[in-house]
């Protein structure tokens, strides 16, 4: 791609005046073939951890376009208050649901009650899967506090069986076998 065509992606439905420079354009609710393409713990300025995964689309209109999901597993607020059950439990079976999808087992081991022993078990579970492919479901629902920025939900499916190439047999033939050549054969 060119600079007229980035230039013109970029400003594409966006006004300079008013909108910011830092607006990216996220990848549309729909079902994604992707790939495991990282996961890792960051540890954000403000104190907030999380465990990353990022997805990278391989197929279609948005191939090569990534999507980070960021999941807490924190048992309480930023305000201290013990964080609702419901929350906690769609984030472990989020988790759950991508490992299954790429071939991990979990097991309760990999969580203990030090939330950030548990990321660290986690990125070192998820390191050899990697590379594994799996299907994303993205849906979108209003966010009623910020209107601006609607929730993103995830789901996720099995991915592309990839299937080895079957070995070639050689093909029978009445023929007789090539020649074979010996040093004592070649005139010089």
């Amino acid at each position: 791609m060119g600079l007229q065509d980035a230039f013109a992606a970029a400003t594409k439905d966006w006004d300079a005046k008013k909108d910011s420079a830092n607006q990216s354009d996220l990848i549309p609710a729909g079902t994604y073939q992707v790939m495991l393409d990282k996961t890792d713990h960051p540890v954000y300025k403000s104190g907030w951890d999380c465990l990353r995964f990022s997805m990278q689309v391989i197929k279609g209109k948005y191939a090569s376009r990534k999507e980070q999901l960021r999941i807490s597993l924190a048992t309480k607020t930023t305000k201290g208050k013990p964080m609702p059950d419901f929350v906690v439990s769609r984030n472990i079976r989020t988790i759950s649901k991508i490992a299954a999808m790429v071939g991990l087992t979990v097991t309760p081991a990999m969580f203990p009650d030090n939330e950030t022993d548990a990321y660290e078990k986690l990125v070192d579970a998820f390191k050899p899967y990697e590379g594994k492919t799996l299907e994303m479901t993205i849906t979108v629902t209003p966010n009623k506090k910020d209107p601006d920025n609607p929730y993103r939900n995830y789901d996720f499916g099995p991915g592309i069986k990839v299937e080895e190439p079957a070995a070639k047999e050689e093909p029978v033939t009445d023929k007789e076998p090539a020649p074979t050549v010996d040093d004592d054969d070649l005139p010089f």
